[in-house]
């Protein structure tokens, strides 16, 4: 598969997922209005659900923005570019903060310390991989140096 169609598709993705961000932040009070009267839950499940996926969207629509910038800056550029460590480091930030929120929310409902162990994991490999493109760009930058 070439750069080009690896590209189309992987924005064609990223779009699927914030349509997905929106129609779920819309039809949220429905979705768990209705889990909770199918499945018999305490009414303060509701709540506790709402108050806390509501402060997430935010975070995860600009996480995925700052995905949709970082395919094409780095299909542009190459990938070890400071652009591209700034929007990872964008993304990270963003998936610590959904990891914080539902934390605290774990309190109240432990299925959330699941959301909250895998946005821990997902800041630890896009950390992972940014410090390795800003290693790589850095190294870069010292032979441009150098053949200067």
């Amino acid at each position: 598969m070439n750069k080009s169609k690896s590209v189309k598709i992987l924005n064609i993705v990223i779009n699927i997922f914030i349509g997905l961000l929106i129609a779920f932040v819309i039809g949220l009070p429905w979705m768990i209005s209705w889990y909770v009267e199918t499945m018999h839950r305490p009414a303060t499940l509701a709540a506790t659900v709402l108050v806390t996926c509501y402060p997430c969207a935010p975070f995860a629509a600009a996480a995925l923005v700052s995905l949709k910038k970082l395919v094409k800056v780095s299909a542009k550029n190459g990938p070890c570019n400071k652009e591209c460590c700034d929007l990872l480091f964008r993304i990270a930030v963003c998936c610590i903060v959904i990891a914080v929120i539902t934390v605290v929310a774990g309190k109240f409902y432990m299925p959330f310390w699941i959301v909250c162990a895998t946005f821990t994991f997902v800041t630890l490999l896009v950390m992972a991989l940014r410090t390795m493109l800003y290693t790589e760009s850095e190294e870069e930058n010292i032979e441009e140096t150098d053949e200067d």
